[in-house]
């Protein structure tokens, strides 16, 4: 996969124009995913020796009209009074979700002809990750999927349990050359979507172009304030 993909009018181009579109459960739903965004690669595209899964996040603020902002060292006290609210941690990696009924039962059929499958970005709480991260220190994401029951959809309320394996791996060590192809694709899509990512989660704007977004007169910024360091909370978890 090089990033670019063939397709006619009428066939292949559903998606010309659309934004990647964030995963989201629905309520009442399961889904079994791969964690599939990694912090090294080998030459060939597959996750290096020592490697482990990547995450992004941002302190952020949503504003009606505005859409979430992004915080930033030279902005943050300004923007917060500009907007009126408290910032709030966002974290964000990206998943393959894959083919399964309402209970997260696996579609083998779709599974076996490389179908069904969707690469997705996920935006989550601290909170969520931290559950997450307890779920790896048990349970290598890295060697085993994650089933998400989702309990309420507008809440995005989850019950996270590891699979015993994981399905991108088992298309990557595969003995039939098609099915690496696939798993191989997967990465490279997730890759490609990760240049994209940090716009998930929030805009990065001035605080003039939020003034004028707010329908005010632009000015002058002043301040300069440190923001909350969100790396701490990546890090320090050691996922």
């Amino acid at each position: 996969m090089d990033g670019f993909i063939d397709f006619s009018f009428g066939s292949n181009d559903d998606d010309i124009g659309q934004r990647s579109k964030r995963f989201k459960g629905e309520t009442g739903r399961a889904y079994r995913v791969s964690l599939i965004w990694f912090t090294d690669y080998k030459e060939d595209g597959t996750p290096a020796e020592g490697a482990t899964i990547k995450f992004t996040g941002c302190e952020r603020i949503y504003k009606a009209g505005v859409g979430y902002v992004k915080l930033d060292n030279a902005n943050r006290s300004a923007m917060i009074s500009l907007l009126g609210e408290q910032p709030k941690q966002q974290i964000a990696t990206i998943i393959c979700v894959w083919p399964t009924d309402k209970d997260g039962e696996i579609d083998a059929a779709s599974y076996k002809n490389g179908k069904g499958f969707k690469v997705q970005p996920w935006t989550f709480s601290p909170d969520k990750y931290k559950t997450v991260a307890q779920t790896h220190k048990r349970f290598s994401l890295m060697d085993h999927d994650l089933s998400m029951a989702c309990s309420d959809g507008q809440f995005q309320k989850m019950t996270f349990t590891p699979e015993g394996e994981s399905l991108l791996l088992k298309y990557l060590s595969a003995k039939d050359e098609g099915l690496r192809t696939i798993g191989a694709n997967i990465l490279a899509e997730a890759r490609q979507m990760a240049e994209g990512i940090q716009g998930e989660l929030a805009r990065t704007l001035t605080l003039d172009e939020v003034r004028e977004k707010l329908g005010g007169e632009p000015s002058s910024p002043t301040g300069n304030h440190a923001a909350k360091d969100v790396d701490a909370l990546l890090d320090g978890i050691g996922i």
